[in-house]
């Protein structure tokens, strides 16, 4: 009896992801079309129009996915989740209240509402391009849509599938370069769940290998680039394109410490239609259109994760704030980060209680501001890594100084020179140290902390030491250079070892009951 409950709520939990999450999200638009019911076997991919619908729908699904109980949208898992909680993961923002307190304090369980909802949304997401997948193949095999459009339908869920997979891997899988906990990568679904005689053959999926997950996310980029066009529509950032499934290999190949790849990949922007905005700030200002931002997930004052789902509600500690999460001391004094850098002009300062906090995003109380997902900086200091690696000191310096110098003046007197290091060690902590300034705020740092934990020039080593933010309020913490003081970092915020189970997010409980094969497969130690 017990295996067939768990199996009638699984089925309910897999139709109920197609039905409600599927063709309901924040597009209101698809609802007013057909009934719910009846929209996907009778007309979901019958014209051009409705097609074009379905797409959106899955890019709906990437940015607002529901919450918890399955009764609120947040930005997971890409709206603003993934940004917010990699940086929870990291040490370079702190926390004001206990709304993150299980991410930041590595207290998590497998009901924590945070990891159920990343995992939950996320194959809801997945299952969501892979109906669409489906449906465009046929509607391209009927004639419905031009093979032109076919093409970059396909693409654009491929590039979605390889993206969300991607994120699930730094959360619930060791990185490329640790052996352990029988390396388990994801369960890799590539065929939709639409209907109860779809269900076991899905319950039978177990957990793919590590190398085997990266090679399927790589194989779904391979796809998307050569499907996609350049840009899509009159607002490329928010859509997938060449570009961006590109610059999204890069970032793969260099979790895979394929530095060879990072490199080939790279080049192949390095006279598009990508380049560094002169300003710093330009890219979040100017967040739907500028000529640096590669792929952003698109909200709206009418279409967002809600004020538990932005980040200029996190992060943003002017009127409409919720000042939840500030730049930490370890970030803001670092000798690496030029107390003349512009991008010191992307913070705000408050004095009542003499704090820094991340102000690339200001719009509280509207949260219409795009998710950054990838920037050309990164594609650049992608490469600059992998020279660096291979000891290709002066490109990788070159690439250094190409981010680095736009937020200086008279950077010519002041960018890096190859004498400044004697060590390819050296030149790769300056890359790292580069990465978090520039990247501070864009969810990027837990990533780096994740792949580098085994690293051999560069070892995180795990969770990283966090500031209390109580403890570090009002005692003039912010000096550029300055001393950390030990007593801002409490005993139940020390480092983690990559070796405790608190490195990897457990499975949530809820899939161990739906997906008995999965229970069989948790990680280590949960």
């Amino acid at each position: 009896m017990k295996n067939i409950y768990n199996l009638k709520r699984y089925a309910i939990y897999v139709l109920s992801m197609f039905v409600t999450i599927l063709w309901t999200g924040c597009e209101n638009t698809v609802l007013n079309l057909e009934p719910v019911d009846n929209f996907y076997d009778t007309n979901a991919f019958s014209s051009p129009e409705r097609c074009e619908l379905a797409v959106i729908g899955a890019y709906d699904a990437a940015q607002c996915g529901l919450y918890s109980n399955g009764t609120r949208t947040r930005g997971y898992p890409f709206g603003a989740a993934s940004i917010i909680l990699s940086e929870m993961r990291g040490e370079d923002m702190n926390l004001t209240q206990t709304f993150y307190n299980p991410v930041y304090s590595s207290t998590i369980n497998l009901s924590t509402g945070n990891i159920v909802s990343m995992w939950e949304t996320s194959f809801e997401a997945i299952n969501r391009y892979n109906v669409v997948i489906q449906g465009i193949e046929e509607a391209g095999k009927a004639g419905v849509i031009t093979n032109e459009l076919k093409e970059q339908y396909l693409g654009e869920c491929y590039f979605l599938r390889a993206l969300t997979y991607h994120n699930l891997m730094v959360h619930f899988a060791y990185p490329y370069n640790i052996e352990g906990n029988n390396n388990y990568g994801l369960p890799v679904y590539l065929t939709p769940t639409t209907s109860p005689d779809q269900i076991e053959e899905h319950l039978n999926i177990g957990r793919s290998s590590v190398k085997d997950t990266y090679t399927q996310i790589l194989t779904d980029l391979e796809n998307a680039e050569h499907m996609l066009p350049e840009t899509i529509g009159e607002s490329p950032i928010s859509r997938a394109s060449k570009g961006a499934a590109i610059a999204l290999k890069t970032r793969v190949y260099l979790h895979e410490r394929n530095w060879g790849k990072v490199i080939e990949e790279a080049v192949k922007l390095k006279e598009g239609i990508y380049s560094l905005e002169p300003d710093p700030a330009t890219p979040f200002i100017s967040f739907s259109s500028n000529k640096e931002s590669i792929f952003s997930i698109a909200n709206s004052a009418t279409d967002n994760g809600g004020v538990n789902g932005a980040m200029s509600a996190m992060f943003n500690a002017h009127t409409g704030g919720r000042a939840m999460c500030p730049t930490s001391p370890i970030l803001y004094n670092s000798k690496f980060w030029r107390e003349d850098d512009k991008r010191r002009n992307l913070l705000y300062y408050r004095e009542s209680d003499k704090y820094y906090w991340c102000d690339k995003y200001t719009h509280g109380g509207v949260y219409d501001e795009w998710a950054p997902i990838i920037r050309y900086a990164e594609v650049l200091l992608n490469q600059a890594e992998a020279e660096a690696r291979l000891e290709h000191k002066t490109e990788a310096l070159a690439l250094l100084n190409e981010v680095r110098n736009r937020s200086l003046d008279d950077y010519e007197n002041k960018e890096y020179k190859e004498e400044d290091f004697n060590s390819i060690q050296e030149l790769v902590e300056a890359i790292l140290w580069e990465r978090r300034i520039e990247f501070h705020g864009e969810g990027r740092r837990w990533e780096d902390i994740h792949r580098l934990a085994a690293d051999d020039l560069c070892p995180t080593g795990g969770i990283p030491a966090k500031i209390e933010y109580s403890k570090a309020t009002g005692k003039g913490a912010f000096v550029i250079g300055g001393e950390l003081d030990p007593d801002w970092l409490p005993e139940a915020l020390q480092a983690v070892p990559y070796t405790d189970r608190r490195f990897l997010w457990p499975i949530p409980q809820n899939d161990l009951i739906r997906n008995p094969k999965l229970a069989e497969q948790q990680n280590l130690d949960w």
